[in-house]
């Protein structure tokens, strides 16, 4: 063969290869185009627990980059900048519509009603058949929020328990330097009626024991269940529910008729003071005056127990949940799985949140827990082990269709016994009968 037969032979070679090559990649590219695929994600600007939020585009920025880059192909349409005011109307306009975000963010106050109109996905089978995902990674009543009727229609993001508000230069100013973790509604009345005094001698007490302690703490503190799994049925003549009204009205006694506000907590008069985990997180800018012109150290401690119950909590959770008419459910599994099962994620909400991971297992890596006792110092001086501990013996709250209206009347009816001085067992059946009336509507 000569030379040149050769060279032109090397010449078609070199030219076969690279038109195989390019067939290759448009091949390749082609493919791309054909299987590149978009999934909407709905969520709402502002914090769910109404305190201050200015970080939750990153959180949200780091879960969506996670999740694209373990998706090639794959791009995360944000559905952005509605408000948290807005946003429970936009999500039930844009479900009624059939044009609702594949995964979308569900606040706790809307997540009864969206589960019962067959809105939202149920998400058992994903959950089952799933061998990487172990729901008993979550604390269970975060867990549990998401559950109506024994079906799962929503996957905690981030939770709130209710704590205790101590102001501890009021206690050591009156000889009471510390209080059992354990603490008893014997206990927590006792140190009322010892703080509540007048401290200026014009005959009117200005320094009180707590403010906002309602109904609710006493009721979780007790052992009180209120209302069936659905919502249908209410029970509120329970001994435990009679004690819990019975306690209510002798921390009210304390006043002495004397109406006590939060403006008091913040200006340092008062001992105690029931709020959410969240509230505690945004100290430093709510309540800022606190920080800024007052001197007295704040602590958070459980809530104090009755005699027939525990030092638990409420807790409140914000939900994702999957669109029932998407197309993409694999997809949208997979991005609910980024933000409320990984871990790296999950920490960064002590970072850029405000309320407490959902998972049991951020705490299990030291590294994660010197980090998250770093923010939370650098908070106030909250301990992780202190959030776990909470949010351990917490119950959800409940999450039927109609809580907010019968909460609503449960709190106007307690109102009334106490004002009206009425017997609470014949007072609570009063209530009890509005509230099964309205039910049953």
């Amino acid at each position: 063969m000569t030379l040149r037969k050769k060279k032109i032979m090397g010449k078609r070679f070199s030219a076969g290869v690279f038109l195989t090559a390019a067939l290759v990649t448009a091949a390749a590219s082609l493919y791309f185009f054909q299987h590149k695929r978009t999934i909407t994600l709905g969520f709402f600007t502002g914090s769910p627990w109404d305190v201050p939020d200015a970080y939750t585009y990153q959180l949200i920025d780091d879960a969506v980059e996670k999740f694209e880059s373990g998706h090639p192909g794959v791009t995360v349409k944000f559905v952005s900048g509605i408000q948290k005011d807005d946003y429970s109307e936009y999500i039930a306009s844009a479900l009624i519509k059939g044009n609702a975000p594949d995964v979308f963010f569900v606040l706790p106050e809307d997540f009864s009603a969206f589960a019962g109109t067959d809105a939202l996905m149920k998400l058992d089978e994903y959950i089952d058949r799933d061998a990487d995902y172990d729901k008993s990674r979550y604390y269970n009543a975060s867990f549990e929020f998401g559950n109506i009727s024994g079906s799962q229609y929503g996957i905690p993001f981030e939770s709130v328990p209710s704590m205790m508000f101590v102001n501890k230069t009021l206690l050591k100013n009156e000889g009471i330097n510390e209080i059992p973790e354990d603490w008893t509604w014997e206990e927590f009345y006792e140190i009322c009626s010892r703080v509540t005094k007048d401290t200026d001698g014009n005959g009117i007490e200005d320094q009180f024991g707590v403010y906002g302690y309602t109904w609710q703490h006493a009721f979780i503190t007790n052992g009180v269940d209120i209302f069936d799994a659905n919502g249908t049925s209410c029970n509120l003549l329970s001994q435990n529910a009679i004690e819990a009204v019975d306690f209510i009205k002798e921390i009210n006694g304390l006043t002495k008729g004397n109406v006590v506000m939060a403006d008091d907590f913040d200006k340092g008069n008062v001992a105690f003071m029931p709020a959410l985990l969240s509230d505690y997180r945004t100290y430093k800018p709510y309540p800022w005056n606190i920080k800024k012109y007052t001197n007295f150290e704040l602590d958070c401690i459980a809530l104090p127990r009755g005699e027939k119950g525990d030092n638990k909590s409420t807790m409140s959770t914000l939900l994702m949940a999957m669109n029932s008419r998407t197309d993409n459910e694999g997809l949208a599994w997979e991005l609910i799985k980024t933000f409320c099962y990984d871990i790296e994620i999950q920490s960064e909400i002590y970072t850029y949140k405000e309320g407490a991971s959902v998972l049991k297992t951020v705490t299990d890596s030291m590294t994660t827990m010197l980090s998250i006792n770093q923010v939370l110092s650098e908070e106030g001086g909250m301990d992780i082990n202190l959030i776990t501990s909470i949010m351990d013996h917490a119950e959800p709250d409940y999450n039927f269709k109609d809580t907010t209206s019968v909460e609503e009347m449960i709190d106007a009816g307690i109102d009334d016994i106490i004002e009206n001085e009425t017997d609470s067992k014949i007072g609570l059946q009063m209530i009890e009968k509005r509230v099964r009336s309205f039910l049953n509507e």
